[in-house]
């Protein structure tokens, strides 16, 4: 890795700042002309890796035009780059510095990171709807707060804001309901998903958006993935409590709701949640456990049909 070219993309809405750690730094525009010139710069400098961060969705143009070159590209969330600029002493940030931290951190601070691959185009189509109703979604809960306390003279005007998206909530879960059909493999996935008490319509789209290698993984590899496996706390002979941290939050919040149904709904949930408050771990740490063995169960689940499927065309 001595002479090894790390590389970090700062994206923003109009441009992206490239920084490599041989010295090398340019401003491209967020143009598809602009991508196209940053992806083959990039890709002739033959990087060990290319290290962005999730921007709001302006990170989408960079990414598929880096991936598109043949470049080693891995996504990171923000809170993870800054933390490894703090650990580097980098408190100042504007994009190019940002660039140069993400170059830095290309080197040494992804190597265990998968390789940013884009969705198939039906995966894609149905993450933007899952995304679009949960953008609806924080509308309906924001105009239902308001309105428990608004003021006669906008009580009727919040009436109709909730009436047109709630309306349009419908609409985005009928879109959803509809792609899923017309994909037989999404089709296969979402019933196997659904058919266990506790995962609905809603849970089983997020899982497959969220989390694409869901029945290709191992229980320790997508427990870790979605970041639901406890973290040891330890120091010298003192042990503290494990945690759970990072992952995919998406998948995460989606599970968790799963989870709480299952409780009650679920059997085989319910029996191993009251085992464990028996036991006397807290509710929320039952209920993670909860998440956690779910989300396994669901992960052999779909590995058994994939290994089906490979069997059958055999």
């Amino acid at each position: 890795m001595a002479n090894a070219v790390g590389i970090g993309i700062d994206v923003s809405k109009d441009k992206v700042d490239v920084a490599s750690t041989d010295g090398w730094s340019a401003t491209y525009v967020q143009t598809p002309e602009g991508l196209k010139e940053l992806a083959q710069a990039v890709q002739a400098r033959k990087p060990h890796r290319v290290v962005l961060e999730a921007s709001g969705g302006y990170e989408r143009g960079p990414l598929v035009a880096l991936y598109a070159a043949g470049c080693p590209v891995v996504l990171l969330e923000p809170a993870r780059a800054r933390a490894f600029a703090r650990s580097q002493r980098k408190r100042a940030k504007t994009d190019p510095i940002d660039a140069r931290v993400l170059g830095q951190m290309a080197l040494v601070g992804v190597e265990e990171d998968p390789l940013w691959e884009p969705l198939e185009a039906n995966l894609a189509a149905l993450r933007d709807l899952v995304l679009r109703r949960q953008a609806v979604l924080r509308i309906i809960d924001e105009e239902t707060k308001r309105r428990a306390n608004a003021p006669a003279a906008v009580l009727a005007s919040i009436t109709r804001v909730l009436e047109v998206v709630v309306s349009e909530r419908r609409l985005l879960e009928k879109e959803i309901d509809a792609l899923i059909a017309s994909v037989v493999e999404l089709k296969e996935k979402a019933e196997i998903l659904e058919g266990v008490r506790g995962v609905g319509r809603t849970t089983a789209a997020v899982l497959l958006i969220a989390v694409p290698e869901l029945g290709r993984l191992s229980r320790g590899s997508v427990a870790s993935l979605v970041g639901l496996a406890p973290m040891n706390n330890e120091s010298g002979t003192w042990t503290g409590k494990r945690r759970i941290q990072g992952g995919r939050v998406l998948a995460r919040r989606a599970l968790y709701m799963a989870a709480l149904v299952a409780t009650r709904h679920n059997p085989h949930i319910k029996a191993f949640y009251a085992r464990l408050r028996a036991a006397g771990k807290p509710g929320k740490v039952a209920l993670v456990a909860c998440m956690r063995k779910l989300l396994i169960y669901l992960n052999n689940l779909l590995r058994e049909h994939g290994t089906m499927r490979v069997t059958a065309a055999a």
